[in-house]
């Protein structure tokens, strides 16, 4: 069958629509999209946006009579909210746009159950009785992936979400129902940023959810606990927590939990029964102190597969690790100033022999406003006997990069390939990249200058 996945609109018209003269000179107006099967045209629809779907319905009077049964609707507003970026005048405009297209779709649509529900729109509070609406309807439809995210891209206020939409009374009494549990018991994906929820909500779901794998939990400003457990042993394998300001206790007892993502200040953390985990991300900000949930899983590091760090250069001080043994990618996502010193890493990578692939994102801002902390007399100079892959985004020439590169260059055994980019990690596959010529000059020079003491048997690309 066709990968209408990989087809664009105009390709899709073009194969199915010919209103232009056919071989024998006739001109060809028939609708060949209504001579598709019921299965083929919803699986044609399953692969396009909302927009997509309008543009094309004219196409085929089968097409307007199938498309409100669709069992996805995402309404993914990306272009709307790039607008809203530029310019944050625009928000009450754009705002009722967004609102009234979604209430449009769900007006019209007639199918019984959702596959997929994702609104993801600059909305707060103010939304909330449009919001309240959304979710309920989704909920009713059975919904498998439900997604909400209200991120205010146009407000610069910190932190971020003060105006977040909460989710009501009205909503939590309408899950607690015997028609609302019933609903949310194919729910396998619940993802909610930027929506005040508290752990009694969270929970509520875990306890009722029995096919729940995935939740996702970003700058909810009234979560202070939660215990991600239940009586029954959990189906939860993927588990990101971030930003959640007032959280104070996490608690995890998840026998098929693979990955595990926090981003925030310390808390307390206990996980157990967690076997499986082989995926980890810790991360904070500069005064979130993320090193402290490496002692809570310690009992989990010789799993690990992947390990995610993304913090400040100077909050960058480690427990002593024992050795993680199955550690294969290691992925380190810095900010600091050029004079910070990214040669505490060394540490980890020593605990890891099976270390095959290094992967470092970098933030770099002018000079460091911190006395530095970190003693580089510790590192051992070992060598490194599995690392064959380096990349760097965000290269910039300075102390914090080059040193950490010469060393890697240095003791590593047998590497392979190191990719320097040197644009920043914003700007990074974008058309225009705002950097000056002469700052990515310099970097381009130190790169080279690193790239003439590398093995002739490394290959070294610079970007």
């Amino acid at each position: 069958m066709t990968n209408f996945c990989n087809l664009c609109i105009d390709d899709f018209v073009f194969c199915f629509i010919k209103m232009e003269k056919g071989d024998q000179g006739k001109e060809d107006s028939r609708d060949r999209i209504s001579e598709l099967t019921d299965e083929i045209l919803f699986l044609i629809l399953s692969f396009l946006t909302l927009k997509e779907v309008a543009n094309i319905c004219f196409l085929s009077r089968r097409l307007k009579i199938l498309w409100p049964h669709i069992v996805a609707l995402n309404f993914d507003a990306s272009n709307t909210l790039g607008e809203l970026r530029r310019n944050g005048r625009l928000r009450k405009k754009k705002r009722t746009w967004y609102i009234n297209w979604v209430n449009h779709v769900l007006e019209s649509h007639k199918g019984s159950t959702l596959n997929e529900f994702r609104v993801c729109f600059d909305l707060d509070w103010t939304c909330r009785h449009d919001i309240d609406r959304w979710f309920c309807f989704a909920i009713s439809k059975r919904v498998r992936k439900l997604e909400l995210d209200f991120e205010e891209v146009a407000e610069e206020t910190w932190p971020p979400g003060l105006r977040s939409y909460s989710l009501t009374k009205s909503c939590f009494n309408y899950i607690r129902t015997p028609q609302g549990l019933s609903c949310i018991g194919l729910l396998d994906s619940l993802c909610l940023r930027f929506v005040k929820v508290s752990g009694e909500v969270l929970e509520h779901f875990l306890l009722h959810c029995p096919l729940l794998e995935k939740l996702v939990v970003e700058w909810s400003k009234n979560l202070v606990t939660l215990n991600v457990a239940s009586s029954s042993p959990l189906r939860l394998r993927y588990l990101e927590i971030r930003s959640c300001l007032a959280l104070q206790n996490l608690e995890i007892s998840a026998p098929n939990l693979q990955s595990f993502l926090y981003y925030g200040q310390k808390v307390e953390l206990h996980i157990e029964n967690a076997p499986l985990l082989t995926d980890v991300l810790i991360g904070g900000n500069l005064d979130d102190e993320p090193a402290f949930a490496f002692c809570p899983l310690s009992g989990y590091l010789c799993q690990l597969k992947t390990l995610t760090l993304e913090m400040s250069a100077y909050n960058m001080t480690f427990p002593n690790f024992p050795e993680l043994t199955n550690l294969r990618h290691l992925a380190v996502s810095a900010y600091g100033g050029y004079d910070d010193d990214l040669l505490v890493l060394t540490s980890l990578i020593d605990a890891s022999p099976s270390l095959n692939k290094l992967s470092l994102e970098l933030n770099i801002w002018r000079s460091s406003t911190y006395n530095h902390a970190h003693n580089t007399s510790n590192v051992t100079g070992k060598p490194i006997p599995s690392l064959k892959v380096v990349e760097v985004i965000g290269f910039r020439g300075f102390k914090i990069d080059v040193d950490f590169l010469a060393y890697l260059l240095e003791h590593g055994k047998v590497m392979e390939k190191i990719t320097i980019n040197c644009c920043h990690p914003s700007w990074a596959g974008q058309i225009l990249e705002f950097e000056t010529i002469k700052e990515r000059e310099r970097a381009r020079k130190h790169a080279l200058q690193l790239k003439s003491k590398s093995p002739s048997t490394t290959e070294f690309v610079i970007i």
